[in-house]
Formats: structure tokens, sequence, C-alpha cells
């Protein structure tokens, strides 16, 4: 390849022709000579992007066209000039470092302290803030230098500034950036050019500048990469060939193809990678240059790289994973995975709901929206007269390189990924899997997507069906208001929500409040009817809710609880029996009277306090009981069938043991000193009837005095029944309906009633399906809450000082914890 200006490819044959551009080129070659070092401010561990690069390119460029000689002088010397350039918009100044680091915006898209924050590294930080965008930062640069150096000769108006700016630009952009942005046939002067040719070009021939003279091995060790950047380098030493591109002469087919050798397996496995992209590229540049009118810029070369590369000590089969769509898609949408069709319009609600909180955040930057709010909007919209329903946003919409990269690839989040997230918005979206777009196919077969990306003046319509992976998109010009509309088939979705009443409840029992205004609107006869769905805020659940917003971080919570005061026991029969014993060392069974207290306190052991509940069946239900239990045979469910009361034995002798024990009239014993007998003697029991042992343990915090804490563990809101479930967990805005809020610990005289959480921490992601959450943030947010409610009652409960300290050694001994959800 040439390694001076004088020896490239297309420099030669301008000097043939003595064509007048070839001062100007020499101008553009010396400007790039003296400006390329400077990439090495930012980029110095990468492989070279220096003159010499730039000379490679332009050879590769020459190389690639069928008939370089029937290109214009004005097309051959573009080419030099977007060679030369194309990578101008890595060079950083430190006045733009200073503010990249100093969080100033405009310059990049990304956050450098986001970025930072990932790679715990300056440098590298740096460039993956500058890296994304140098394609614009070139078009940028360009469009900034002196206007002579692109004026045609002989001419003083008629300038190819854009153009070499905007095919710079196109080397950092999609396909579809250049159908769009860049014209195919030109006039300059008496000069013809098609540019979209030249852009594709450059894209290829960047590609192929692989080897080890872009690669220096004394550089690579002065420098030492690690990790990606290791990778990176070491791909460029296995290989041999410096031309890449070959040409068959009997078939006059160019191919581009790679010899060398690799001896390991990672490096390979990248180099595959490598060779995957150069195909693709290769196959979008010969498609779209089939498009042109005229056969000198028809590409005929093979999309297909040529991969000579032998391996050393491993081998690599032809076998690549692959994955049927048909199968994949089936298994990831509908009832499989949501469980009910209804779910998909949560899915697309959710989905507008994210782009509109982000374009929120966008809106304070744009200059469009500096004298107007940004005001945002979801609608769904049944219109009877067109059979359709419409779910529309006026959210960022999606531009054609999210599409590509993330909407069109199943599994692939936009929210999860770098383009996103080091934009540093606060904001997090609740879309993590990459598939929230499948759903839309349980409520439609077909479905069509108008998108418009807010930096964007063009909309893309996309056209799906369902068991297919094929698409049609079409770009239309538009200068109407960004967002998204989701255009679903009015039968198949009201065979889901038969009626405009059962989508509004729908959409009420799973979303809250959270700012946007949600609309409802029915279109008959040309009049549309439009209903504002009313969605509650999290402080309109419960009419008097507990607020413990004070202690909460990440979390909104509203919570529905009976407190009277908490309770604390002294004696025995404050746990609730009404009869109530003390069995003594002496073997005596002594009653508690209004005279003679059974304290509690002597008998806490380890936290606990320990005593036999016996039922107490009286004479005149045990004809009832014993008809019960010889049906039902099961002591539990008889006993439930008529009313008893509760004897409670205290004993430091008690025995887990006995636990569930029958006790029947004879020789049966409660303990080894008493039998059932001798303990129905002393109250007014049933002659025949059995009875039953239940070892009852209590959870106790005890201080200096004689009063205790009871509390309970794992207690759950519960309505009358004890399977009806009074929580509602939502995570940003959108229930999860399997997650049930747990406290893991509980005063006694707390009842726990209803409660609505809403979870905003963007580290609590639902699964896939959206209807729970990791145990362990459940878990979590469940203590969070039990602590708070703790807390409160220690502020609000007029304890006295006793009290206060049984209540804050519970906080001390159960919550001791650090919590996230916690201030």
């Amino acid at each position: 390849m040439s390694n001076l200006l004088n020896s490239s490819k297309i420099y030669m044959l301008l000097e043939k022709r003595k064509s007048s551009f070839l001062s100007m080129i020499d101008k553009i070659y010396n400007y790039a000579e003296d400006f390329l070092p400077k990439i090495n401010r930012v980029f110095a561990n990468y492989t070279g992007h220096d003159k010499v690069h730039s000379l490679n390119v332009a050879d590769y460029m020459y190389h690639l066209c069928d008939a370089p000689e029937e290109l214009s002088d004005l097309e051959l010397t573009v080419m030099m000039y977007v060679a030369l350039l194309h990578d101008i918009g890595m060079v950083v100044s430190e006045d733009e470092i200073r503010q990249v680091r100093a969080g100033v915006t405009g310059i990049t898209e990304r956050k450098y302290d986001v970025v930072l924050n990932k790679y715990k590294d300056d440098i590298i930080a740096l460039q993956e803030c500058f890296r994304p965008i140098h394609g614009k930062r070139s078009y940028e640069h360009i469009m900034k230098m002196s206007s002579e150096n692109f004026l045609i000769p002989g001419h003083t108006h008629i300038s190819f500034q854009e153009d070499v700016a905007k095919i710079s630009a196109a080397h950092n952009e999609n396909f579809e950036w250049i159908k769009n942005n860049i014209s195919s046939e030109s006039i300059k002067g008496e000069w013809k050019a098609n540019f979209q040719f030249i852009a594709i070009l450059l894209r290829i021939a960047d590609y192929l500048d692989i080897d080890d003279e872009r690669a220096s091995v004394d550089l690579y060790y002065y420098l030492a990469p690690s990790g990606f950047g290791d990778l990176e380098w070491r791909q460029h030493f296995d290989i041999d060939n410096i031309q890449k591109v070959s040409k068959d002469e009997v078939t006059g087919k160019k191919y581009i193809e790679f010899y060398g050798e690799s001896s390991d397996p990672s490096v390979h496995r990248k180099l595959l990678k490598y060779f995957d992209s150069i195909s693709n590229e290769l196959a979008y540049a010969v498609e779209l240059s089939e498009t042109f009118r005229e056969k000198r810029y028809m590409l005929t070369i093979g999309t297909t790289v040529r991969n000579k590369i032998r391996t050393k000590g491993f081998a690599f089969s032809d076998f690549k994973l692959s994955l049927d769509y048909k199968a994949v898609t089936s298994l990831l949408m509908g009832e499989n995975i949501y469980g009910n069709k209804k779910y998909g319009l949560r899915e697309l609600i959710q989905n507008s709901i994210d782009t509109c909180m982000v374009m929120k955040e966008d809106s304070l930057r744009l200059e469009e929206y500096r004298y107007e709010s940004y005001n945002p909007f979801i609608n769904i919209s049944i219109d009877h007269d067109k059979h359709l329903v419409v779910i529309q946003d006026n959210g960022r919409g999606m531009s054609i390189d999210i599409l590509k990269k993330y909407f069109l690839n199943v599994g692939v989040s936009y929210y999860t990924s770098d383009d996103y997230l080091f934009q540093g918005h606060t904001y997090s979206p609740i879309g993590n899997y990459g598939i929230g777009f499948l759903a839309c196919f349980m409520l439609s077969d077909q479905v069509k997507v108008l998108t418009k990306y807010y930096k964007d003046d063009y909309t893309n319509n996309i056209e799906f069906e369902k068991n297919s992976e094929y698409i049609c998109l079409i770009n239309e010009s538009s200068r109407g208001r960004h967002g998204t509309e989701i255009i679903l088939e009015y039968d198949s979705f009201l065979e889901v929500f038969q009626n405009k009443t059962a989508i509004q409840c729908f959409i009420e029992s799973n979303f809250i409040d959270c700012g946007i205004p949600l609309s409802l609107i029915e279109i008959k006869d040309g009049t549309p009817s439009k209903n504002l769905i009313k969605l509650k805020k999290i402080n309109e659940y419960f009419t008097n809710s507990i607020v413990l917003d004070d202690y909460f971080c990440g979390i909104e919570v509203s919570i529905d609880m009976s407190y009277k005061g908490i309770r604390f026991v002294e004696r025995l029969s404050d746990l609730g029996g009404e009869r109530n014993y003390l069995f003594n060392e002496k073997a005596e069974l002594e009653e508690e009277t209004n005279k003679f207290d059974i304290e509690l306190r002597p008998y806490v052991v380890d936290g606990k306090i320990r005593y036999y509940m016996i039922p107490i069946i009286l004479p005149e239900d045990e004809e009832d009981f014993i008809k019960a239990y010889d049906v039902l045979e099961d002591f539990d469910e008889a006993i439930k069938k008529i009313s008893y009361k509760q004897a409670n034995i205290i004993s430091k002798e008690l025995s887990e043991d006995m636990d569930g024990i029958i006790l029947e009239s004879g020789e049966d014993l409660i303990f080894p000193e008493l039998d059932f007998d001798q303990f129905k003697e002393k109250l007014e029991f049933a002659d025949e009837a059995p009875s039953c042992i239940y070892v009852k343990e209590k959870e106790v915090i005890v201080g200096a005095g004689r009063r205790i804490l009871p509390y309970y563990k794992d207690v759950k809101f519960s309505g009358p029944n004890f399977w009806e479930n009074t929580d509602q967990l939502f995570v940003k805005n959108v229930l999860i309906k399997n997650s049930r809020i747990c406290v893991p610990f509980l005063a006694d005289g707390i009842e726990l009633k209803g409660i609505v959480v809403n979870v905003k921490n963007k580290n609590v992601v639902p699964d896939i399906s959206r209807n729970s959450i990791n145990e362990d943030n459940l878990a979590a947010i469940s203590y969070a809450i039990g602590k708070a409610l703790h807390l409160w009652i220690l502020k609000n409960g007029n304890l006295d000082y006793e009290e206060s300290f049984l209540v804050n050694k519970l906080i001390e001994q159960c919550y001791s914890g650090d919590n996230v959800f916690l201030k």
C-alpha cells in the first residue's frame, strides 16, 4: 500500500490526467499530516489513524472500484479528501476535554461521570464519550475549514465542502443515513459525481485497513493494552496480506480475502466477528450499488469475506449457533410469558411511559422547548370507522439506528445499552429485555409502527406480521410531532378487550398516575370522543394512610393499618387464654386470678415464650364436637365447628414434642405428674370429649421491667380472609401482580390492612414477564417498610420511657442492617 501521497493510486491517476484538483489535494494532505497526529491526545492506545491509514483507505477505495479510470476528477478528489479527513473528528482539544470532564452539555451525548463510573479509567471514559460521535465531529470540523479548499477549480462559489463532510460523517452512521442524506447524482460545475458511491467505498475501505502495518508490534508492547483493547490490537498481527481485494480473472468478480495464522481462539473469534461485519457491509453496499443508473458505479464484488486464516493449536468448525425466528419469538411472545393476552396492552403503554419520561429529560436541553415546556401524552384510540386501534405517544420516537440495533433486534434492549446509559438520564426505564414489543402480537397479527425520532425530520414507517421475520420499512419526510404510533388490528384487539370499559378497568388496575395524561379515544362516524383515564396517585388509595415518605429512598409507600397502640404484656392472661395456669416445681397447677399474677418475664428463654394451649370443650358442645371429629377425623378441623375456650399452661418443663398430641380420658399425660383427667377436674370440661396440646411460641423483646413486647415474623397484608392479598407492588408505575410484601418483624398491636408500593430504584428490575421481582429485592423492600413502620411508631405512638425502650430494642435487634431503600 502507499506510504507517500504521490504513490497513491488515486493521486497517480489524477497526475496522469494533469488534473486541476492536484494542488488542492496537496493542501488537504498537508493539513491532515499536521492535524491527524493530534488524535493521540485521547486515542493514543488505538491502532493507527494517521496519514498512512488515510492513504491505505484511499488505495482500498481505488481497488474496490470496477473502473476507477472512468470516475470523474471530482469523484477521485473527493475520495482522497474523505480518506484523509474521515477520522479528523477524533481530534479532541484540551478545552473540550476539560468541559466534558466538568459535565458541560452539548459536546457529547454521553455523560463523562457515568462512563467513568463503568470503566474506572479517565482515558477510556474520554474515548467512549467521543468515539461514537467522531463521524459527526468530522462533519463539523470539515464544515469549519476554509471554503477555498473545496471550490471547484475555475469557480468562485461551487463547493463540494458539505459533500465531503457528509461522506466523512457517513462512515460512522447507518446505511439508511447514506440514502437519506447523500446524493447519488450530482453535478458540480462541469463534473458529475455519485457521492453515495464514494460513501460506501469509504466504509468498506476503512474496514479493510487491518494488518500489522497499522498496528506496530513495538507500539503494542509500549502501550500494553488490556482486555478488549488487547484483542483489538492482536487481531491485526494475525493477518499477513496487505492487499485484501482480489479479482477472479475468469469471472472478473472481486473478493475480499484475508490470509494469516491465528494461535489464540479469543483473537480468532473476534476476527470472525469482524469478517461478519465486513460481509454485512458488502451486502448493503452491493444492494445499494445496484440502484445506480451507471455501470461504472456497480460493485461486482462477493458479499462474503473469504477467510484464509489458518488456526494453530485449535480448530474452528463451520458451525455457528443459530436461532429459529419463529420458534424463539413464539417462546418470547404471548401467554407463554405474560399469562394473559391483555398484558400486551400493558407492555405497549409502559413503552410509551418510558419514552415520554426520557423525552421529558431531553426537552430540558432542547431549544424548541425553551419557551414552551414539553407536555407528554399517551392515547389509546379505537377507530370504529377505520377498524384500527392505535396506541400513540409523543415521546422520543426511534431513529433508524435505534430501530436496527435494538427495536428490531429481539432480546437487545436500548435502555440497557451504553448508547442510552452513558447519556446519564436520571429516569431508569422498566424495559430491560428487548422483547416487550413482541407482546403486541398478543393483540394483533399485523402491526404497523409510525415513529419519528425527536432529532430527525422524517418518520419511519414499519410494518410487521406475527409469523414472519421480514419487515417493510419506509422513510417519509415529516415536520410533524416526534413520537410513536402502534397501529393494531381492530377485530383482534377487541377479542381481548370487548369494549372501552374493559380497557379502562385494565389500565386503572395495572398503572398508577405517573404524571402523563393517558386518554381513551373512541371514533365513530368521524367524531372522536375522548375520555381521560383517571389513574390514582399513590396517596389516593387509602382514606387515612400513614405517611412514611421521610424514611424511604427509591420507593413510594402508602399504607393502611389499624394502630391503637403497641400491645405490651406482663402476665399469662395477656396472651388471650380464658383459663391460665402455672405448673410449678412442686408439680402443682396454680391458676392465675385477679389476686395472683403469672408473670411472663421469668419464662423468657432465648427471646421466646413457650406455653401450652389446650382447647376447652364445654359439655353443651360435646355431642356436636364428637360428631364432627368422627366424620372429619381431624381435631384441628373439628374444633373449628364449635365454640370453645382456651386454657394456657406455662412451665419451665415444657416439651416441644407435645405439640399436636391428642388427649383422651385415661392415662394421657400433659406433664409426667399431671394427666388429662386431673386437668379436666380443674375445669368445666366435657366428660368424653378429647382435646389437644398446642405448643405456642411467641417472639418477645424484654427490658429491665415486667413488661415485654411480643412481635410476629413474616406478616403479610391480608383482608378479612387470610388468602386475600391487600398489598400492591408497582415498579415504575406498573403493577407487579405476583410479588407479595411480607414484613419480616412486626410488633404486636399493629394490624396491616393494605399497602401500595411504587418502586423507582433503577436496580429493581422485574422478571421477563413483569409479573414479579427478584426475591432479594422484594425482601429488602419488605424490610425497609417494616423498619419504617416501627420508626414511625417510636415517633408518633405516645410511648412512655419503658415502652420506647422496648420498641427501640426491637428495631436494634430485628432491623439493624443497612438498606438501600431507607434514607
